[in-house]
């Protein structure tokens, strides 16, 4: 009887202690599947409002990267050898002026550009074409895009050589009304000191 005692008491206890350990189990397994499936509804929610974010980004770049493109084309086309005068530039500049986000008149940085070019296809004796140009973000700040680029410039000179020139620089666009204007031009000095150097 005795011994029959110490089994029924082991065998009771052996059950408290089973059940307990499951149900220590159940409710942690419990605890630890709520955060899981929290987190899941988490990057669910976040998955949803990021492509939406993203969409009007990647929108907003693809639209600045066209008005670089459109300026840089504009800026380096030159299609008839001109003979460098006041009258040229400012004409040259009345064309280019609407991309700046400020006047020539207050940033004559930029009119100093547009005469390098003009400069260069003299220098050079030569038309000017943009090619191969490549785009890509430096970085994006609110209403400001830094875009980096590379592109060669194509030299037909008038004895009927040509040559490649590669450039690279970086143009800052703000956007301003939802239009995207070029507020700094960062362009490659050093290839258009030698493109206007007189031999």
């Amino acid at each position: 009887m005795k011994k029959f005692s110490s089994i029924l008491g082991l065998t009771l206890l052996s059950a408290i202690l089973v059940t307990g350990c499951m149900q220590d189990n159940t409710s942690s397994e419990t605890e630890a599947e709520l955060p899981v499936e929290s987190s899941k509804t988490e990057a669910v929610d976040e998955s949803l409002q990021t492509p939406e974010k993203d969409q009007v980004n990647e929108q907003e770049i693809e639209e600045a990267t066209k008005v670089a493109e459109n300026y840089k084309t504009k800026e380096y086309t030159i299609n008839d050898i001109p003979e460098t005068s006041e009258e040229i530039v400012v004409e040259r500049n009345k064309e280019i002026e609407p991309f700046f986000a400020e006047n020539l008149k207050e940033k004559p940085v930029n009119a100093s550009n547009i005469a390098l070019a003009l400069q260069a296809a003299e220098t050079q004796q030569a038309s000017l074409n943009p090619e191969n140009m490549k785009f890509t973000v430096y970085q994006v700040l609110e209403d400001y895009v830094d875009l980096d680029y590379t592109m060669d410039l194509v030299l037909e000179k008038q004895d009927g050589q040509s040559e490649r020139v590669p450039l690279e620089g970086r143009l800052t666009l703000i956007n301003k009304n939802g239009e995207w204007l070029i507020q700094a031009d960062d362009f490659d000095k050093a290839a258009f000191t030698k493109l206007t150097q007189k031999k």
